[in-house]
């Protein structure tokens, strides 16, 4: 009689998953738009609107083997939330990759350190955002979305780093990336030389075969996501970030996509959030098929 929403065609269990889908639904350091913690399941919601069938790779994600597992129960604490996350990151199955779907970014570095923790080794992290996220503290505590790439960059698990996206951040962080030689491509580049240049420029800074990307949605235009924590006009556009998913899905360890705030949606960036989602898993199952 009653049914939980799940992620369209996340129809297989724990055991079996190739791909394993976990919303976090926190927001506990929100500092313009709050509500990102109902994001994940505006994205289940969302990835209802589209076939499964995707023509472009040939795939079709009713065959593959995809698990939903639900959503964490995060609370509103910062430190019990990170505790939280890399715990239930610690009983994925190794050979399933997740797919995190947030909650505002401040969910990132948790989940870094938790699969550096599950496959011990290095791990490179791409960030899309708008923002630098490079401060030491906001908001009185150091677990700040806007800090969400400061406490990436103090991961042991961490090998290689880079940004693209930027068209914010304080004095203070454009200064400290400058003097630590912190890889980040603003929006402007990306606009002017074209996202496969600059992503070629950022994987020059990965150091391992595994990858880790993290996308804020509010590196996205308005224009395309306009319901996000913190928007910022002048960015890419949907087809950059596709692009970026299209190249990248084969050496993926996991992904996460964040800062969506369904209040202040009218569906739209929901459904590019959750078609964002399916993109990564046919390009990856294209991979494996080849």
């Amino acid at each position: 009689m009653f049914q939980r929403i799940g992620f369209a065609d996340a129809d297989s269990g724990l055991e079996e998953a190739e791909y394993v889908v976990v919303g976090l639904p926190f927001d506990g350091t929100a500092s313009f738009r709050s509500g990102s913690r109902d994001g994940p399941d505006a994205i289940r919601l969302a990835s209802f609107n589209f076939e499964s069938y995707d023509f472009q790779y040939g795939v079709d994600l009713s065959d593959l083997k995809i698990c939903d597992l639900g959503n964490m129960e995060l609370g509103a604490d910062p430190a019990y939330a990170e505790e939280t996350i890399k715990e239930g990151i610690a009983l994925l199955p190794e050979k399933a990759v997740p797919i995190f779907l947030g909650g505002e970014h401040s969910i990132t570095p948790a989940i870094v350190e938790g699969l550096g923790r599950r496959a011990p080794g290095s791990l490179d992290v791409l960030v899309l955002d708008a923002h630098l996220d490079l401060r030491e503290e906001y908001g009185c505590t150091r677990a700040s979305h806007a800090c969400a790439s400061r406490r990436i960059l103090e991961k042991d698990a961490l090998a290689g780093y880079a940004s693209i996206g930027i068209r914010s951040g304080s004095r203070e962080e454009f200064d400290w990336a400058a003097e630590n030689g912190i890889a980040y491509y603003t929006a402007r580049q990306v606009r002017e030389a074209g996202v496969d240049s600059v992503l070629d420029r950022a994987l020059e800074k990965m150091q391992t075969g595994r990858l880790y990307l993290s996308i804020d949605l509010d590196v996205l235009d308005p224009a395309y996501a306009p319901a996000v924590g913190n928007p910022e006009p002048f960015g890419l556009a949907s087809w950059d970030v596709q692009r970026v998913i299209e190249r990248l899905a084969p050496r993926l360890v996991g992904l996460d996509i964040n800062e969506l705030t369904p209040a202040y949606d009218r569906g739209e960036t929901a459904l590019l959030a959750a078609r964002l989602a399916r993109e990564f898993i046919a390009a990856r199952a294209k991979h494996k098929i080849l």
